[in-house]
């Protein structure tokens, strides 16, 4: 059975093969910390993915990436998950990144299991932009023979411009999409003390902290009414100027953002001390630098970080390593939808989604 096919079928069916599934350990800076290994029975020798999870509470246990990592095991490959806790607390810290790839390349590579001639990295979310980073390491270049990053950004202030607003724009024309609030919580709980005149707003953010790690803890879309409880509760608890500024990252639900071009702008100003901060959010300085095989994904619905990106991420590679951009409409890490394709457009979705991922299965 061709590997794309085991992929569909595990998939749809988990169980199917029999995945096994180990704990295990990886160490970076002297710190041991957890990771999960999945493969099929019997398996002895050969192609080895590290798969990264982007900022969730639940890490490598959520549920959508168990079932990836299971399906991707099932095209006779050996894959293992690390824990990443930083991105677990949901802290965009990117100093850890490299390390923590760096390091599970390597465990991963080591492992009597593993072929090391055919070790390829995944990344979903923030993850995907801090493997195509990671990837331009040359202590990890020398391991990888593949990446795959899937749903991206290329620029932060576009990233955080639609997670606070919605828009977004590519060659001229403009789009508008709800955006996942989950997104510009965690925006905000990061970044918001740090923009200028926003210094004392630190209740704030540690209340979108709350939301966000309550929605991680809950795994309920964040636009979900079942958090208008919680919003309430510490809306009451900030001083009242501070609430206006609350109202802009958590109105109750199905309230959409009055004041868009505000949203934008408070987007831009969290991006900017968001690069002050952390510099490394940056993917462009490695993107040249980078020698392995890229290949990149999106769904084109997303509601965290819009297709638009990975377009962009794209026209950016070299072209040597550049092995194509595919956009889908079947699949999205937030809040995707397969509404308006109809059975036709269904059927031409699932061939494109399928070479897609048989191109990744085959990647290494």
């Amino acid at each position: 059975m061709l590997p794309v096919l085991k992929f569909l079928r595990e998939h749809a069916r988990p169980g199917t093969f029999g995945i096994e599934s180990e704990e295990t350990t990886y160490e970076r800076d002297g710190a041991v910390l957890e990771a999960t290994v999945y493969r099929p029975p019997g398996f002895r020798h050969g192609a080895a993915w590290v798969l990264l999870h982007g900022l969730t509470v639940p890490g490598r246990q959520h549920e959508s990436l168990v079932r990836f990592a299971q399906a991707l095991a099932a095209t006779n490959a050996l894959v293992f998950v690390p824990d990443i806790p930083e991105w677990r607390d949901l802290r965009l810290a990117t100093g850890v990144a490299v390390p923590s790839i760096r390091a599970a390349v390597h465990a991963l590579a080591q492992r009597p299991d593993a072929d090391p001639g055919r070790v390829g990295l995944i990344g979903f979310s923030f993850g995907a932009t801090q493997s195509l980073i990671a990837a331009a390491d040359p202590d990890i270049a020398t391991i990888l023979n593949g990446v795959a990053a899937w749903g991206g950004y290329r620029d932060v202030h576009r990233l955080f411009r639609f997670g606070i607003s919605g828009r977004h724009e590519l060659d001229g024309r403009e789009y508008t999409i709800d955006p996942d609030p989950y997104g510009h919580w965690i925006i905000g709980a990061n970044y918001l003390p740090l923009v200028t005149g926003y210094e004392d707003q630190a209740d704030v953010a540690l209340a979108l902290r709350t939301l966000a790690l309550e929605a991680g803890r809950r795994r309920v879309y964040a636009w979900d009414p079942v958090y208008d409880p919680l919003k309430r509760e510490l809306r009451e608890g900030l001083p009242a100027p501070a609430r206006q500024l609350f109202d802009i990252f958590a109105p109750p639900s199905g309230h959409p953002i009055r004041d868009v071009d505000h949203a934008a702008g408070m987007g831009d100003a969290l991006a900017a001390a968001a690069l002050r901060a952390e510099p490394m959010l940056d993917p462009g300085p490695a993107l040249a630098r980078l020698a392995t095989p890229v290949l990149l994904a999106h769904g084109r619905d997303d509601r965290l970080v819009p297709f638009s990106e990975s377009v962009r991420l794209g026209r950016e590679l070299p072209a040597r390593v550049h092995r194509g951009t595919a956009i889908t409409s079947l699949f999205s890490h937030s809040g995707g939808t397969q509404a308006g394709l109809g059975v036709f457009g269904t059927v031409r979705e699932g061939v494109r989604f399928a070479a897609l991922l048989n191109r990744i299965a085959t990647m290494i």
